[in-house]
């Protein structure tokens, strides 16, 4: 599996693309989730009127937990080993064949509309990510056609140290695409940007921690 560790600052970002399976499954939650799943409004930063926690089956709920494990295991070992390498000592690294995760806020999807934005903020638990369930091809166009000398619509930004130090950048820009799955520290500020085509854009979050047995 081909992974990306973005260290634009101190945190890292975990950039991959889900399997088509993956993918698939994702689209099967968004499509049931859209009208049965409760509404996360006052639970969220968002500015976006439909944010439904997720609706899954026990069979479901398993295929999802086995096919992020390994975009989840692959983060852990990345951040341990940058962290094991600073050590003079480095300790013995626990059984990574034996590390689960757990949902500290089950995961939710975003069904964002032209014009709504999250604002700057962050979550709890371990790590965080947004899975980009579908992203209509017409937000990243605007990025090309936009009138400025920082077009940033319907980007995620995330915000690390601010200094304007040369060769240092406190923030971090992407611009989504469908299939991109983002795991970062929950701690991480970020916010989206708003766009402006008329589209729907599906993304799926949530936070998590990581134990062993």
């Amino acid at each position: 599996m081909a992974f990306d560790i973005l260290r634009p600052f101190g945190p890292s970002i975990y950039h991959s693309t889900m399997s088509d399976e993956m993918l698939n499954t994702c689209k099967k939650i968004a499509e049931d989730s859209r009208s049965d799943g409760a509404d996360m409004r006052l639970r969220l930063a968002g500015n976006i009127d439909r944010e439904r926690l997720w609706v899954v089956d026990d069979e479901v709920r398993r295929t999802f937990y086995y096919q992020l494990k390994e975009h989840i295991h692959n983060f852990y070992e990345a951040e341990n080993k940058r962290f094991q390498d600073q050590l003079i000592n480095p300790e013995d690294d626990p059984n990574s064949d034996k590390m689960e995760y757990q949902f500290i806020t089950e995961p939710w999807i975003n069904y964002q509309l032209a014009n709504e934005f999250n604002p700057i903020h962050s979550h709890h638990g371990q790590y965080s990510s947004v899975l980009y369930i579908n992203v209509p091809e017409e937000i990243a166009e605007e990025n090309i056609h936009g009138q400025s000398n920082m077009t940033c619509r319907g980007q995620i930004e995330f915000i690390g140290d601010a200094s304007d130090r040369i060769g240092a950048n406190g923030t971090h820009k992407i611009i989504p695409k469908t299939g991109d799955i983002l795991l970062f520290d929950a701690k991480l500020k970020h916010c989206v940007y708003p766009f402006k085509s008329e589209v729907e854009r599906i993304s799926m979050s949530f936070n998590v921690v990581v134990n062993f047995e």
